[in-house]
């Protein structure tokens, strides 16, 4: 069964909420001390588009997260209220015409958006200068929050729940240094893709200098991809590893069919996504991915049941949730329990606070330690602004099951 985007559905979404799509989270000076009136929420995000999944993912994330808060009584007794859903398409210059807006709308007290490498960068400056506190739920290159390495103090203002382009490529070059002589890589042209790509082979060469790689890049939404796979066909490379998002990973993988190239296709854990999915069907048979194994553990933590529980009680199996309606995508752990984990964190940032003023929600998410969320247990700090960690990854790989595609701990 294949899950396809209801447009109509998500456009009557928004216009209920009286609005005009991932990746973070506001505070509002405006609302510095506590008050009576609802915390109101405004987010950036794609939801239409070609990489729809991901501001679909951000907005069920916090729909649930809120629904949840304010069945508990709100925070510190003032209900939460999503008031304001903008659709950047992942295009970065539209993400900043967004996060302007947000930024200038004096009654939101916390904003979410907006998604993707590209986006998060050309919003970072705004968001820094505007010095309210910023959650990036899953762009994973770390720039935005660390504009001068994991090694230098973050930006004080900004918390990421992405996997960090840096802490996947130690995990994924550990993995290929292991298992390949002769590596062929193909990333998108774009910040993410360059900055994937740069931190993978830094890692690789040191770890592993014997290792050879042929290399090759590709646009965003390219339509054609044979010349590139061709050249690394020739090239004999024992592997293919993209670096890249699954709308174009399909085409990657359905060219590799077609010119009869047998490597093995290794994705960054940015293609394991439902547009990936969808496109790819059975030809996704095979792909290997790193990512966080929460929702294919075969004993849970009570925080990932809840979560799953959670989801399907009020989403039921839909395209995020995918085709087994007995269990969820592995993905989610990529797109929609970042967002989710996200807001849970900003909100008791919030509570502890008791107040909504970006210094005080700050100081009190920086003070957490050992919070249960649903893809990790999160612990930051004045110099760690990011939940992932290498040790909380796995590579993955998609299998088929009786009529069904699902991910599974890849067998060594």
């Amino acid at each position: 069964m294949t899950h396809q985007f209801n447009r109509r559905k998500v456009i009557q979404r928004i216009a209920g909420l009286g609005a005009a799509t991932v990746f973070g989270l506001h505070l509002n000076f405006a609302f510095g001390q506590t008050g009576a009136g609802p915390i109101k929420v405004g987010m950036t995000g794609a939801l239409t588009g070609p990489y729809s999944e991901y501001g679909e993912a951000v907005k069920n994330a916090l729909d649930l997260a809120i629904e949840q808060w304010n069945a508990k009584g709100g925070i510190n007794g003032r209900k939460i209220e999503l008031t304001t859903v903008l659709d950047d398409q992942l295009i970065p210059d539209r993400a900043a015409q967004n996060m302007r807006r947000l930024l200038d709308d004096k009654s939101l007290a916390v904003i979410m958006g907006p998604g993707g490498s590209g986006p998060s960068l050309a919003v970072a400056d705004m968001v820094a200068a505007d010095g309210r506190t910023f959650i990036n739920p899953f762009s994973q290159n770390p720039t935005p929050t660390y504009p001068n390495g994991l090694d230098k103090p973050p930006r004080t203002n900004m918390f990421q729940f992405g996997i960090l382009s840096n802490v996947e490529a130690a995990f994924l070059g550990n993995y290929l240094g292991k298992t390949y002589k002769k590596i062929g890589l193909a990333h998108e042209s774009t910040g993410y893709g360059v900055a994937g790509k740069d931190t993978l082979l830094n890692i690789i060469n040191k770890s592993f200098p014997d290792r050879k790689f042929e290399i090759e890049s590709y646009a965003q939404r390219a339509t054609d991809v044979t010349p590139q796979l061709l050249r690394l066909q020739r090239a004999e490379v024992d592997a293919i590893v993209v670096v890249g998002l699954g709308a174009d990973l399909v085409n990657i993988r359905r060219t590799m069919r077609r010119i009869g190239m047998q490597q093995p296709l290794i994705a960054s854990a940015g293609g394991v996504s439902v547009a990936y999915m969808e496109g790819a069907g059975d030809a996704a048979v095979g792909t290997i991915a790193p990512l966080v194994p929460a929702l294919v553990e075969s004993n849970p933590r009570p925080e990932v049941t809840a979560f799953v529980n959670s989801y399907k009680a009020k989403y039921g199996p839909d395209r995020q949730w995918g085709p087994d309606k007995n269990r969820p995508f592995a993905g989610m752990s990529l797109i929609v329990i970042p967002p989710y984990d996200g807001a849970n964190i900003i909100f008791e940032g919030i509570r502890r606070a008791n107040s909504t003023e970006p210094a005080k929600v700050t100081a009190a998410i920086e003070n957490m330690k050992g919070y249960a969320g649903v893809n990790t247990v999160y612990s930051f700090s004045r110099q760690r602004h990011h939940g992932i960690d290498s040790e909380n990854l796995t590579m993955l790989q998609a299998v088929k099951r009786e009529d069904k595609v699902v991910w599974e701990v890849l067998k060594n």
